[in-house]
């Protein structure tokens, strides 16, 4: 080595030789030749751009800012340089020498200098070796404002060494700390953070300590000072961190977590940089937020941990949905078990195993508050087994009012009897039941509609996509279509109901006055004209008027062309119903009368007059004349606008002729009603002479 003894220098050592001595012989290239000789002579501004800019590193780099150190750089030298330049504002120290002697001559040069503005330390060193070295400058470097700790390991002693330099310094002027893996214990981290209390400048506080070391406490101390654009991959995850923290969260607004970006409600699009553990800790002790979408959780698992054990402290959240997430439902049990809000719980596509089966069952036992109303369980390979687990926990949720359970492919007939008492031990409350995209066949439909006929206040039922149901299966759904279950929409997609299957469900929806949407797939349902003729006939069966009014009014959608609208009373979605594709056309026709018509009465008066051209008065006779204004009211209500297809003159044809009709067949009592009128008239006028 070149530079020779440092414990026999000092800084009159330098100041005499410093002009003179060889900068190649103190370094390793030329490069750091040419940096040391800008240092010495102030000349830092003739690199374009990187004004006052120094990085010191150990590996190499093209850049003429970075001084790469290696086996004849001397270190005491740099340090020195350092130390007395003027125009270095930031300093980014990324190696340090293993020698204990060298490391102290490079921080008592450096110490000195008073033009830094900036200051990094990256690099795995004991603290004891470098916090007192570092301390005066941190002192007495009153242009100071930005200082970055990283991989120094703190014990108490040394931060509390680190938190009188702190103290000590004159000019709080720093306006950003940033202590990254530093193994700092709670005591030794609030040592530091009492120190910052005169730092009024201080916008960026920066802590970040292995997910394993951090506990409640350690987001306590940081949560109203902690910089959030340092924990945060965007401005629009910082801002949603601190709306989140400040309790500014508009509970009508719902919360998504996902590793995409959305302008749908306040959407946490998660990135390399976004620390788990705060979003987790911030969504835990948030009192207003009530939806939360979780679709995406970070790769490792102490990430997820941390995420999930802030997350299981919230008490406000009433709707959590997770999909498409590598999830252990022991982490998740906390917070199903303790929320008192919770109303709707959604799992999508998480792969519910066995184990996990068992730690949801679990969970949903242990709830003291059985309030859930809502629970979806779809697309994630539950077996028979594992719904086994979960039904017994659920027969205890008597309110439960949604229950999902598609897309499973794996639930044969035992799952089937475990969904039958979920569904009975809520039917009091069950208003909807998705049950789509299985194995279900028409034995497994029998069982699930024996469950079902208690459920008096089912309003929607989908069995879509089960594509081994036949006209068996759908005749069995008839004991759905009784005045005691009040179903209104019934989804049926993707399945090959046949002729046979369409005359099941009209013979079953003869009577019925409640469903209103039959949501099948026209194009692969494989209904033909015979089908479609007895759809045709249960709304609308010509061959006596009494039938005709005894028809179907209330179906008004049959097909799959449909959507949702939200519903002006904020009580959820409404069915709306759009084209009929594939539709019988007579059919079509009598779905519309029903769909406009404001009453059954009316759907049926208007189905008469548009089928039954000549109405048959003689029926009515035995009324006598009473039935005579009901006559001409029925022609003034329901005119032109209402009879399909009939021309002004037509109606007029056809009212004139019912009239005609009516008097021709009791000519005696129509004269002798005249007579009476006439008598009474005159009677009238001659008690009023």
């Amino acid at each position: 080595m070149r530079y020779g003894d440092m414990e026999s220098r000092d800084n009159n050592y330098y100041d005499v030789r410093a002009q003179d001595v060889k900068l190649e012989d103190i370094t390793s290239s030329a490069n750091n030749a040419e940096i040391l000789r800008r240092l010495r002579d102030n000349d830092l501004a003739s690199i374009e751009g990187k004004e006052g800019v120094l990085y010191i590193v150990d590996d190499d780099s093209d850049c003429d800012d970075f001084c790469i150190v290696k086996e004849g750089d001397d270190w005491g030298w740099l340090g020195y340089f350092i130390g007395r330049n003027k125009q270095i504002r930031d300093l980014h120290l990324y190696c340090l020498p293993k020698d204990r002697d060298q490391v102290d001559a490079f921080m008592e040069g450096m110490k000195h200098n008073r033009s830094i503005e900036e200051f990094d330390i990256h690099h795995v060193i004991e603290g004891d070796v470098i916090i007192d070295r570092l301390a005066p400058f941190i002192i007495h470097n009153t242009n100071l404002k930005e200082l970055r700790l990283v991989d120094i390991h703190f014990g108490f002693d040394c931060a509390r060494r680190l938190a009188v330099a702190l103290i000590q310094r004159r000019h709080k002027s720093l306006t950003c700390l940033s202590l990254e893996c530093n193994n700092l214990s709670h005591e030794a981290l609030e040592e530091i953070i009492a120190a910052l209390s005169g730092y009024t400048q201080l916008v960026s506080l920066y802590v970040e300590e292995n997910m394993s070391r951090r506990d409640q406490k350690y987001y306590d101390m940081l949560a109203h000072i902690i910089d959030l654009k340092c924990i945060t991959s965007s401005k629009k995850n910082a801002k949603i961190l601190r709306k989140l923290r400040d309790h500014a969260w508009n509970e009508k607004e719902d919360l998504g977590v996902a590793d995409y970006d959305s302008d749908c409600g306040e959407h946490f699009c998660a990135g390399e940089d976004d620390d788990w553990g705060w979003l987790g800790y911030f969504i835990g002790r948030n009192k207003k937020i009530r939806n939360l979408d979780v679709s995406c959780l970070p790769y490792f698992e102490d990430e997820v941990d941390a995420f999930m054990e802030g997350l299981c402290r919230n008490q406000s959240i009433e709707r959590l949905d997770i999909s498409s997430c590598d999830i252990d439902f022991s982490s998740l049990s906390p917070f199903i078990v303790h929320s008192r809000n919770l109303r709707s719980l959604a799992l999508w596509n998480v792969d519910v195993s066995l184990e996990n089966a068992s730690n949801l069952a679990m969970a949903l036992s242990r709830r003291q508050h059985k309030s859930l109303t809502r629970l979806v369980l779809s697309q994630n390979n539950l077996d028979d087994g594992s719904l086994a687990e979960i039904s017994t926990a659920l027969t205890g949720y008597p309110y439960l009012e949604s229950f999902s359970i598609s897309e499973n492919n794996l639930i044969g007939e035992n799952g089937c009897v475990s969904l039958g008492a979920i569904i009975r031990s809520a039917a009091m409350h069950l208003e909807q039941v998705f049950h789509s995209d299985d194995n279900l066949d028409d034995e497994g439909l029998q069982t699930l509609v024996a469950a079902l006929t208690n459920a008096t206040t089912l309003r929607t039922l989908s069995f879509s996509r089960n594509r081994s149901i036949a006209s068996t299966g759908l005749r069995a759904l008839s004991q759905l279509f009784s005045p005691a279950c009040p179903l209104e929409t019934l989804f049926l997609e993707e399945i090959n109901i046949g002729d046979e299957g369409a005359e099941a469900l009209a013979d079953g929806l003869r009577g019925n006055t409640t469903l209103r949407h039959l949501v099948l797939t026209p194009a692969s349902a494989g209904i033909t004209s015979t089908g479609w003729a007895a759809f045709s006939r249960l709304l609308c069966d010509t061959s006596s008027i009494n039938n005709t009014y005894r028809s179907n009014h209330t179906l008004e959608h049959i097909g799959d062309d449909y959507h949702y609208v939200s519903d002006p009373n904020g009580s959820g979605k409404l069915f709306r119903s759009g084209r009929y594709s594939g539709i019988s056309s007579a059919v079509v026709q009598y779905l519309k009368i029903n769909k406009k018509s404001h009453s059954l009465h009316e759907a049926a008066t208007i189905k008469i007059g548009w089928r039954h051209p000549d109405i048959p008065v003689e029926a009515f006779f035995e009324y006598k004349l009473k039935f005579l204004p009901f006559l001409v009211s029925w022609f003034g209500r329901f005119g032109t606008r209402n009879c399909q297809n009939s021309t002004t003159r037509e109606f007029q044809r056809r009212e004139l002729s019912a009239m005609y009709k009516f008097i021709r067949g009791m000519p005696m009592l129509a004269v002798d009603n005249q007579m009476r009128l006439k008598s009474s008239c005159g009677r009238k006028r001659k008690f009023d002479e």
